[in-house]
């Protein structure tokens, strides 16, 4: 990646010397065909070799012309110029504009850290969201309170079969009104969503196995509620139910129902 080798010739030009490393090596091996490098006494580390700096100032141009102004511009931001991964910072401050705002998670990495799957190193004023959405049902007026007015998310789920609320419509409400369920229950899986005939005065919401992030930002609107979780009966649904739990500060309380035992492995 050009980062780690414009951050190696940084560290070089400016202290004399890099440790070795795995991701470094070739470069070194590299640097040291053209007489920049040498070992150095203590062993794993190399040194630049007496009228190198010339030669590595001049490759450094080659990849980024601006290199001097960028190591300024990111210590100005308490960033370090030596690591590789600052660098993957640089179009974010040098882009003309600051986001303000809601913004995608991996937009702004997108923008800021040269891929989406990289996290940014770069601070923002905008709000950045992960945009979960979680479907759910409910058998009681129970309503969501928008900007615009009380959404009734009962009529959706006569409607439509169900509701769904992203996060973002979600950061903008201020909670839930109209008459509130009085049980929660969360499911792994989504045929209890769509097939379960549940209680009276509940609310069901489904949270696509471990991503449970949307169901526990509803489930702590509603405190009032008991909540009970339905998922899988092994180690990994009782640890999604044991993250709720924690997320909401309620107890565990895992749903098992009647045809457990015929489910159950033999022994």
């Amino acid at each position: 990646m050009p980062e780690v080798e414009v951050a190696l010739l940084l560290r070089l030009i400016e202290t004399g010397a890099c440790k070795g490393s795995a991701r470094a090596a070739a470069l070194l091996e590299r640097f040291r065909m053209a007489q920049w490098v040498e070992p150095a006494r203590r062993p794993g580390y190399w040194k630049v070799r007496p009228g190198a700096t010339t030669g590595l100032q001049t490759r450094i141009t080659e990849l980024t012309p601006s290199w001097e102004a960028d190591a300024q511009l990111l210590r100005a931001n308490s960033l370090d110029p030596l690591d590789p991964r600052s660098h993957q910072a640089l179009a974010g401050l040098k882009a003309a504009h600051t986001p303000v705002g809601q913004l995608h998670r991996k937009t702004w990495n997108s923008a800021t850290a040269a891929g989406s799957k990289r996290t940014s190193r770069l601070p923002t004023t905008a709000q950045l969201t992960d945009d979960w959405a979680v479907r759910g049902r409910v058998n009681v007026a129970t309503t969501l309170i928008s900007p615009l007015g009380p959404v009734d998310l009962l009529a959706l789920t006569q409607a439509l079969s169900e509701f769904s609320v992203a996060q973002r419509g979600w950061l903008a409400a201020s909670g839930f009104g109209g008459v509130l369920p009085r049980h929660v229950l969360t499911v792994e899986n989504l045929s209890p969503l769509v097939d379960l005939v549940f209680p009276a005065d509940t609310m069901v919401l489904f949270c696509q196995g471990a991503a449970v992030e949307g169901a526990v930002q509803l489930l702590r609107a509603l405190p009032g509620a008991a909540w009970m979780h339905f998922g899988d009966l092994d180690e990994t649904g009782v640890q999604i139910a044991a993250r709720i739990a924690h997320l909401t500060d309620r107890p565990p309380c895992v749903y098992v129902p009647t045809f457990a035992g015929d489910c159950a492995p033999r022994r």
